[in-house]
């Protein structure tokens, strides 16, 4: 058998390890209560940079146990309606995206704060581009974890400016999303939930020759998510169905030029 000096070894061995991981938790969620303290206390450029700090720590699966997230959350959507400048609001809005990514059970939480209404507000035309985009990524990923949000995301009108961004001039900067792009995603998430979520876009006369249009775009991302939409809203509609063959034989037949150039 096994000596029992190697099983106490052992023993001892993964009692350390347990000891690093509880320490390493500790660690993340006082890290994490010191930025949302920031958020919630700091001055504007303090807070602009705890958002961001937040935003990042949404994307790791590993902070969803640190217990920072419903206590950040009001504080963001509060950011995203009152933040004193662009990239405050873009920062908070880029938390608020990841977050539903890292847990589903975050969407609930941002619902409960106001979060919809706020992020539907940002969308519009009057915000800069960069915090369109972020809050267009939000309702899109919203959607996406919850069946709840899109009915929110619904009922806070979303669908009407969710649009209105297809039709955005060109990306103004090299880096950051793209409004087109994440206004076509959020629209193709939004339209999977159910019938009447599909319904509520197919209402807009100006839907499926805009998403049609964007089919041809230049910009790749653009493409591909007008066609993920398009292909949504193929399963209710004729005129989707039509406008979908339409786009994938413009698409083939691009194709084909570029290769016999």
């Amino acid at each position: 058998g096994i000596p029992s000096t190697r099983l106490a070894g052992f023993g001892f061995a993964m009692g350390g390890v347990s000891s690093a991981i509880e320490n390493s938790v500790c660690c993340c969620h006082a890290d994490a209560s010191s930025v949302v303290e920031q958020l919630r206390h700091g001055r504007v450029l303090e807070q602009q940079a705890a958002a961001a700090r937040l935003a990042s720590m949404a994307r790791t699966k590993a902070q969803r146990d640190s217990g920072w997230m419903p206590s950040a959350v009001p504080l963001l959507v509060e950011a995203v309606n009152n933040g004193q400048t662009a990239e405050l609001r873009e920062n908070a809005a880029r938390a608020l995206a990841n977050l539903p990514m890292c847990d589903a059970a975050n969407t609930q939480i941002i619902i409960k704060a106001g979060g919809v209404t706020a992020l539907v507000q940002l969308v519009g035309a009057d915000f800069p581009y960069g915090c369109r985009a972020q809050a267009c990524r939000a309702l899109g990923n919203m959607c996406v974890s919850s069946q709840a949000a899109a009915r929110q995301v619904r009922q806070a009108g979303a669908v009407q400016p969710l649009l209105r961004a297809l039709f955005t001039e060109e990306h103004p900067a090299s880096s950051g999303p793209n409004l087109v792009a994440e206004a076509a995603l959020a629209v193709a998430n939004f339209a999977s939930v159910d019938v009447q979520c599909r319904d509520a876009v197919l209402q807009s006369a100006v839907a499926i020759p805009g998403l049609q249009h964007l089919s041809t775009s230049q910009d790749h991302g653009v493409r591909v998510a007008a066609l993920r939409c398009l292909t949504t809203l193929a399963q209710s509609s004729e005129r989707a169905r039509q406008a979908l063959r339409a786009a994938q034989v413009a698409e083939q037949a691009g194709d084909s030029e570029l290769e016999s150039v």
